[in-house]
C-alpha cells in the first residue's frame, strides 16, 4: 500500500550545507544554548552535541563567513561568540522546508479519531518507532492553536511504514488527511528525541516544520514563537 505524497517535489539532498542533517545538531545547540553563553569552544560544542570535531569546525567556518559567528583567539585558545540568533533562524527558515526536504504521505483511517489511533499505536508498540510531528507535536508541547485533529508522525525507520499502514488501517487520501506519515530529513536530530514510548518532535524543529507547512502551518508556527520561551527570545528579535 502506498500513501499519496502531500507534495511531489523534493530538493536534491546531496548538496552539503550548514543546514544538513548532522549540522542541524550544531545549529540547534547554538540557538538554544550557545546564545546564552558569553563564549564557548569547539570542544564544548563537540561534547554537548556528539558531533565530530571536523564537522563543528566546518559549520563554524561557514557561519563565520556568513557573519553569523565571531571567533577570538588562536588555535587551542580560540573562543567563539554567537550573538546573531535572529539572522541564523531567518537563514534556516529560508533554506529549509519540510515539504521540499521530507517524503510525506497522506491517509484516511478506519479508526474514528486521534485518541483511538494513539491507543492502537501504543498497543502495537509501534509508538516507540515514531514521533509526533507538526500540529500533533505543537499540541503535545502545549501550544495548540488550531482545531485540526489529525495524527502527524515522523517515522524513525522507513521500513516500518507498511506495518503502520496495516495496524492503523490506513488508506491513501488525495485531499486532506487524517494521518500523515513523514520520513524525516533531520534524522539525527529527531532520533535524539526518541523515547521508550511515543516521542515528540523537538520544539525548534516543530517551529521550522510548521513555518512552510501548507495547512495552517505559519499560523501555528507564529503561535508557538509568541509563547514558547525557547523560540520567543529569538522570534521577538526577528520581528524587530
Amino acid at each position: 500500500m502506498k500513501g499519496r505524497f502531500l507534495v511531489n517535489s523534493k530538493e536534491d539532498l546531496t548538496e552539503a550545507n550548514i543546514y544538513a542533517d548532522k549540522s542541524a545538531l550544531i545549529l540547534d545547540w547554538l540557538l538554544r544554548i550557545g546564545v546564552e553563553k558569553e563564549s564557548f569552544s569547539l570542544r564544548e560544542v563537540v561534547k554537548e552535541t556528539g558531533v565530530s570535531l571536523g564537522l563543528v569546525q566546518r559549520v563554524f567556518n561557514a557561519l563565520i563567513l556568513k557573519g553569523l559567528l565571531q571567533a577570538q583567539g588562536l588555535r587551542t585558545a580560540k573562543k567563539f561568540i554567537f550573538n546573531k540568533p535572529k539572522e541564523l533562524l531567518e537563514s534556516w527558515v529560508s533554506h529549509y522546508s519540510i515539504v521540499k526536504k521530507c517524503r510525506i504521505r497522506t491517509y484516511r483511517s478506519a479508526f474514528s479519531n486521534k485518541a483511538e489511533l494513539l491507543k492502537i499505536l501504543k498497543q502495537s508498540k509501534l509508538d516507540q518507532s515514531v514521533l509526533l510531528a507538526l500540529h500533533s507535536a505543537a499540541d503535545a508541547h502545549g501550544y495548540k492553536n488550531t482545531n485540526l485533529n489529525a495524527l502527524e508522525l515522523y517515522i524513525l525507520n522507513p521500513s516500518i511504514r507498511i506495518k503502520l499502514e496495516e495496524v492503523l488501517q490506513l488508506e491513501p487520501q488525495e485531499r486532506g488527511y487524517e494521518v500523515l506519515l513523514i520520513e524525516p530529513y533531520y534524522k539525527k536530530w529527531i532520533k535524539q528525541h526518541a523515547e521508550k514510548g511515543l516521542g515528540i518532535c523537538p520544539l525548534l524543529l516543530t517551529f521550522l516544520d510548521l513555518y512552510h507547512f501548507p495547512l495552517r502551518g505559519i499560523e501555528q508556527a507564529e503561535f508557538i514563537a509568541q509563547r514558547a520561551l525557547e523560540i520567543k527570545r529569538i522570534y521577538k528579535k526577528i520581528k524587530n
